[in-house]
């Protein structure tokens, strides 16, 4: 699991079922992100910045909801699964590197990001560089992963059927592991109450979710995609047996099989009026 100290981002983005992994994240929860979106009052006319936009499924939200009065930029470093969304107002798809490239200051209503955070190394100067592009009033909703810590493990009871949980949990704890050895943090989401206020945001609160996932859906096909990607460097690491490997992913597609999700922390604050 060697790396270069810049290079915090475990997963391969040329890997060619990222797209479908990606997919399977927001599966997890794209209903959890745009319940926050909704409740925190984007509406007609927003200007929002999607940043880290993946494959883009919270960016087509947005644009439906802020309408053509609205904008939305939908940033990321490789912006290829958000081809469709190039040329089609009120979206604007730009290549940008959050942890390097300038943004646009006190220009949004809105900014968002998920599981986005938690892979960068300067993890302060990102949250404050995306707190500084929202106008007076506006509001920042950041969403980052807490999973492979103590409550991981306690979740095993929850496992069906129960001759998996071990090697369930092993695999969660690996991908932690494989995280903190490139310098991500898998419990970031914790973080980020205490990283909205040290960038000077108001009114800051949080959630934190997690979900009942079963076998063969599309949901586990986050778990699936994922495992399947990240085995061979876990394995070869150590952290995880080729046998594990196989049972965990053997669960993933059976619809009998259940588990708790990663857990994924909501935190929103505003931009003193």
């Amino acid at each position: 699991m060697e790396t270069t100290p810049r290079d915090t981002y475990i997963y391969d983005q040329q890997w060619q079922q990222e797209r479908a992994r990606q997919a399977g994240l927001a599966a997890n929860f794209d209903a959890t992100t745009t319940r926050h979106l909704a409740s925190l009052g984007v509406t007609n006319g927003w200007r929002c910045l999607e940043a880290g936009a993946g494959a883009g499924s919270v960016a087509r939200w947005l644009a439906e909801t802020v309408g053509p009065s609205g904008r939305v930029t939908a940033t990321d470093r490789d912006t290829r699964f958000l081809d469709d969304l190039v040329g089609q107002p009120p979206v604007e798809v730009v290549r940008h590197d959050v942890t390097t490239d300038p943004i646009e200051p006190g220009a949004y209503d809105l900014v968002h990001a998920r599981a986005l955070v938690e892979h960068v190394a300067d993890r302060a100067a990102v949250v404050a560089t995306l707190a500084s592009a929202l106008r007076p009033g506006g509001i920042l909703l950041l969403e980052d992963v807490v999973f492979g810590g103590p409550a991981t493990q306690a979740f095993a009871r929850v496992t069906r059927p129960a001759a998996i949980a071990d090697a369930m949990y092993t695999a969660f704890h690996a991908v932690s592991g494989g995280f903190r050895a490139i310098g991500a943090d898998p419990e970031y989401g914790l973080e980020l109450p205490a990283a909205l206020r040290a960038a000077g945001l108001v009114d800051v609160d949080a959630e934190l979710t997690y979900r009942l996932v079963r076998g063969d859906s599309p949901e586990a096909a986050f778990y699936q995609l994922t495992l399947s990607q990240l085995a061979p460097r876990l394995i070869d690491a150590g952290l995880l047996t080729p046998q594990q490997s196989e049972q965990v992913i053997g669960a993933t597609s059976d619809p009998d099989a259940q588990w708790l999700s990663i857990g994924l922390t909501s935190a929103w604050g505003r931009v003193p009026a």
